[in-house]
């Protein structure tokens, strides 16, 4: 009898593959979203955009003292 070892393992390194493939991206996904709200701090504090659209961008409570707003996100 023939063994079915060998016909089985493109199968499971695909899957292996794509397990792998997921993984990564769900760790890469909260580092994207600090460097995005960095780069919006950045604009916001180069006059590019203004500082309700930034609040709304980092869905951000408004606050009273706006150089606070962004020193939290860009010292994390």
């Amino acid at each position: 009898m023939r063994s079915n070892f060998r016909p089985n393992i493109r199968p499971a390194t695909n899957i292996i593959f794509v397990i792998g493939t997921f993984a990564i991206a769900l760790k890469i996904n909260p580092l994207a979203e600090v460097y995005q709200g960095k780069i919006l701090c950045i604009k916001y504090l180069k006059h590019q955009i203004n500082r309700e659209k930034l609040i709304k961008r980092l869905k951000l409570v408004k606050q009273a003292n706006q150089s606070s707003i962004c020193d939290s996100v860009l010292k994390s």
